[in-house]
């Protein structure tokens, strides 16, 4: 960490010399944390270009060592909190339909029946039809097989358009339920197809096809229900969650930590490469193989779907956080307040890189050559002894 005050002290000494001009606080804050960011910014374009030589054994000058070293104030390790977004991942596929008789070919059979009503096979179509005013009735099938932690995406047909046409069912609607997730209630009047995603939370679960009413005629109201569906994704979508007070910057490795296995890192592919992963049933993932892909900074796509995000870490690069000189204002000149300032979190050793930028923006933003060739000098100085 470097202390703002003694560089900002420096800054106006080296920029002062001569009379060269006066840099306010406010402008030495704008300077300061353009001057750390792309300080910061360059560790990684140097480590690139310092692995490409060959380096030495000195282990307190070995030019990739002292990089990483300035890197790490800013890494976050085993950061352990995932939301899942109930989306399916990129070039996610499914699987076969897990719910039996859910396009009603022939018949209803493998469905259940309760409430105040009765179901019935019309035109390839369940028919939901309620026996009692202000009552509720569904059918019912539970569906065996799911993979705990897995993502699912279920999807129906509903047909309300006759679900109020006795004039006393205005407020009725219509959904499908399973593992706690509903689909959108349907109202009344309306053809619909729905699809929404659920995490299986146990080997077995209930779909349920639901009409809710309120006044209802048994011989005109009814809803139509098909194209009942409930299928695995391959991968689901995750929003990693950092730290408070930084933010993802550079995302570093991802692991899983399996029951049996203990962590195992995900490796990370491409979106190209997904598409030849996927092809071929010896590199699919597997929950002893996991991969993801990067959708953006924070937001990846994991595969299998079957990891709990309750078992997954990953490590990041935050940013610096900004820097200022605080001050108060005392016979009409700013004093420093140290209650008010925030450091650099850079380094130590960048203390002189830091005057020397700032000093090289301040001259830019003021025009004066002189200014911005006195930190330029300085830090080419620098850098050049640091890269022989």
């Amino acid at each position: 960490m470097v202390n703002i005050d003694t560089v900002y002290q420096r800054v106006l000494a080296i920029s002062n010399k001569e009379q060269r001009g006066y840099i306010t606080p406010q402008e030495f804050n704008l300077f300061a944390n353009q001057a750390q960011n792309e300080i910061f910014e360059q560790y990684f374009y140097d480590i690139n270009q310092f692995e490409r030589v060959h380096g030495n054994d000195n282990e307190y000058s070995d030019m990739v060592s002292i990089l990483k070293e300035k890197i790490y104030i800013f890494e976050e390790q085993q950061v352990g909190s995932i939301l899942n977004l109930n989306q399916a991942g990129f070039l996610s596929s499914m699987s076969d339909n897990l719910v039996a008789n859910g396009d009603f070919s022939t018949d209803i059979s493998s469905w259940t029946t309760s409430g105040n009503g009765a179901a019935s096979f019309d035109s390839g179509k369940l028919k939901l039809i309620n026996a009692t005013s202000g009552d509720n009735v569904k059918s019912t099938q539970t569906i065996s097989g799911l993979e705990v932690g897995s993502l699912y995406f279920v999807s129906a047909e509903i047909n309300t358009q006759n679900l109020n046409t006795s004039g006393s069912n205005s407020s009725a609607k219509a959904y499908v339920k399973i593992g706690g997730e509903i689909s959108g209630k349907r109202s009344v009047g309306s053809l619909a197809s729905i699809g929404f995603y659920f995490t299986a939370s146990s080997t077995s679960s209930n779909i349920e096809l639901n009409v809710e009413v309120t006044g209802q005629d048994p011989a005109v109201d009814y809803t139509l229900f098909d194209g009942i569906s409930v299928r695995k994704a391959s991968s689901k979508k995750v929003q990693l969650i950092s730290r408070s007070n930084s933010e993802i910057y550079r995302l570093g490795s991802v692991m899983y930590q399996h029951a049996t296995k203990g962590f195992i890192e995900l490796d990370k592919v491409s979106a190209k490469n997904m598409i030849y992963i996927n092809s071929s049933p010896l590199t699919k993932p597997t929950a002893t193989r996991p991969i993801f892909v990067a959708n953006g900074v924070s937001d990846i796509s994991i595969y299998p779907s079957s990891i709990s995000t309750n078992d997954i870490y990953f490590n990041y690069i935050r940013k610096p956080n900004k820097c200022n000189w605080g001050y108060t204002v005392q016979l009409e000149k700013a004093l420093y307040d140290s209650s008010r300032s925030k450091n650099f979190e850079l380094h130590e050793s960048e203390d002189s890189n830091l005057t020397n930028r700032i000093l090289e923006l301040a001259g830019i933003a003021s025009q004066k050559p002189d200014v911005q060739q006195a930190g330029s000098g300085r830090d080419g100085r620098e850098t050049q002894q640091q890269k022989q």
